[in-house]
């Protein structure tokens, strides 16, 4: 598939418009707030770990970062997806705006992958116990079914 920038008609000031439209938009990705509180909360424990302190003793809950680990791990594969799809927009297949949306469902695609892989640190006896399951990240599935992306403009 070849870029067609010049034919019969001029399509460079299209092009222009449709690089230009690429700083428009911004691609938010994670739990929102309307997504539930609840979910935001459990989002950012598992992120970040977090140690609870009770009166007899305290209950420590471990980082397993499945927002910024995908990031750090995907950003170059996510990189060259949008250089591909930028041949898209250049041959006018698709705008700018599309563009962010096809990279925003691809992100939260290796999100939810990465937060169902994650098998480290596992689970404390006590909690596998509890949830019948030794997957940190997975219960009923509510956590990995609120990743989403919002595509907005700057």
């Amino acid at each position: 598939m070849g870029v067609r920038i010049i034919s019969r008609n001029n399509n460079i000031p299209r092009v222009i418009q449709s690089l230009k439209d690429l700083k428009k938009y911004d691609i938010e990705v994670g739990i929102f707030g309307s997504s539930g509180a609840e979910y935001v909360m459990i989002a950012g424990v598992q992120e970040f770990g977090i140690t609870i302190r009770k009166e007899r003793g305290s209950i420590v809950i471990p980082e397993r970062s499945f927002l910024r680990s995908t990031f750090d791990d995907k950003n170059n594969e996510w990189f060259k997806f949008m250089r591909k799809q930028m041949e898209h927009v250049i041959n006018g297949r698709i705008n700018a705006q599309m563009l962010c949306e096809r990279l925003g469902a691809k992100m939260v695609g290796d999100i939810q992958e990465k937060l169902t892989d994650i098998n480290s640190p596992p689970n404390a006896p006590a909690t596998i116990a509890k949830k019948g399951s030794s997957n940190p990240l997975i219960d009923t599935g509510g956590l990995r079914q609120r990743i989403t992306y919002k595509v907005v403009r700057r």
